[in-house]
């Protein structure tokens, strides 16, 4: 039953203010008695009063061990109040910034953590907690132990912790785990995070959270090769308030995205998502990637040599005035490897030209067409054999053919043949009854104009 001790808590106060100014361990080992009895009696708001100044009197006596010392003891109480130890862990978390040496901190953050861990009530302070040992930690460059100390939080599972705060904790997690190389572990905690957060607020803050992660995932995407993903990443950075109000980084991301876009293999998505980027209006700040875009549009062979290499190599590895480097064909490893993967995008569209108007070609003659030595063309058409993009095409090796034409059985070809019968019949019926409802309607006028005459 719940018991009112306001009179007597107010009493055992004035007592250990008076006391505290001579002996802090008497005063707070005088309001242990009222602390009991304020907690056996329920009195949830008089033991909180307690509990807070029993805290409060150790630190404005600076009495360091005896602070965390009362905070251990009252935390382990029988029949503790939940609210009294969760104002008592924020007041302590608020002493932290305020004590005299980093030790002392450290001390105070790890007796808090000790404390707060298995709680839920206090889950949100020693997330806080934790995110302050990780700070040092990765400080002192102790970043493998900082990043398992981080990840053993389950922030999303926090239900008193504000989405932004939770969103702030899961990309930490994200930056750790790659830090560490982990990219499943990061593209796992990705998931957790709802993007719709991200378009909520136009708040600088929010913003600067959307871009740290589109950044980080930018970054898996470039390790996994998903050229598409890394193209919507970017296009969701270009879209964000704070980049299009500069001008500059806003052109750097549009052009990322047209060239990551074009650096994906070939399919619906893709396509889509080309044709959705060419008809933006923005493209008119990035006019040199507007013509490169329009060339993979156009139904229209591309010459990698002629074309790419001759007139858009610099601008695309090197940059011109106009237009800087993005940074994706670089002189390193990962930059050769996309500078080839553009070969094979270009390559892969060419094919797709060409299987539209030939069914038989030489090999020879699909080198030349597609800027591939024999031997990697050979290869590079058996590749998209393979992989579905061109159906029902054959290499015959001892004739040196390439048949782009899927040969039909008889029986196929039968079926056609009478499916295009059935169809002419239909429409020769269609018609011959249209002939005779003209006639039918002529004569009809023929008959009515007579009597008149």
């Amino acid at each position: 039953m719940e018991q009112d001790y306001t009179k007597q808590v107010d009493e055992a106060l004035l007592k250990a203010r008076d006391l505290a100014q001579k002996d802090v361990l008497a005063a707070v080992e005088s309001l242990n008695n009222i602390e009991k009895l304020t907690r056996l009696g329920a009195d949830m708001k008089s033991n909180t009063r307690v509990v807070q100044y029993m805290t409060k009197l150790c630190f404005e006596g600076q009495k360091w061990d005896l602070l965390m010392e009362t905070i251990m003891t009252l935390s382990k109480k029988r029949l503790l109040i939940k609210m009294a130890i969760a104002k008592m862990v924020r007041d302590a978390v608020a002493m932290i910034d305020k004590m005299p040496s980093d030790d002392l901190k450290m001390k105070l953050i790890e007796t808090l953590r000790t404390v707060t861990a298995g709680k839920i009530y206090v889950e949100v302070e020693r997330a806080r907690l934790t995110s302050m040992v990780v700070k040092k930690l990765e400080a002192e460059g102790k970043l493998d132990e900082a990043a398992t100390m981080l990840l053993e939080l389950q922030v999303e599972t926090y239900g008193s912790m504000e989405m932004k705060e939770k969103v702030s904790y899961l990309l930490e997690q994200m930056r750790h785990s790659l830090v560490r190389n982990d990219y499943v572990r990061a593209t796992i905690i990705s998931k957790k995070i709802n993007i719709k957060f991200f378009n909520k607020s136009d708040a600088e803050d929010v913003q600067d959270l959307k871009l740290k992660y589109y950044d980080l995932m930018i970054r898996i995407g470039l390790h996994d090769g998903n050229y598409l993903d890394v193209c919507r990443h970017h296009r969701e950075i270009y879209e964000t308030k704070k980049i299009r109000a500069d001008p500059a980084k806003a052109a750097s991301h549009l052009r990322s995205a047209i060239v990551y876009c074009l650096l994906a293999p070939h399919n619906n998505e893709q396509w889509d998502l080309l044709n959705r980027i060419a008809i933006q209006r923005e493209l008119e700040t990035v006019p040199d990637y507007k013509i490169i875009l329009d060339l993979f549009i156009n139904q229209e062979l591309i010459s990698f040599k002629g074309t790419i290499v001759a007139q858009y190599e610099k601008l695309l590895r090197r940059g011109t005035p106009t237009s800087p480097d993005t940074g994706i064909f670089d002189k390193s490893q990962e930059g050769e490897k996309r500078w080839s993967d553009l070969h094979l995008r270009v390559g892969e569209h060419n094919m797709r030209m060409i299987a539209k108007y030939y069914t038989q070609i030489t090999f020879e003659r699909l080198a030349e067409l597609l800027d591939f030595p024999v031997d990697e063309m050979e290869s590079f058409v058996c590749n998209l054999i393979v992989s579905g993009q061109i159906i029902g095409a054959k290499l015959h090796r001892p004739s040196r053919i390439v048949n782009l034409r899927l040969k039909k059985a008889n029986v196929e070809q039968l079926d056609v043949w009478a499916s295009n019968v059935h169809k002419l019949t239909d429409t020769l019926n269609k018609v011959s009854h249209l002939i005779l409802k003209e006639q039918m309607v002529h004569k009809n006028l023929d008959l009515s104009a007579a009597p008149r005459a």
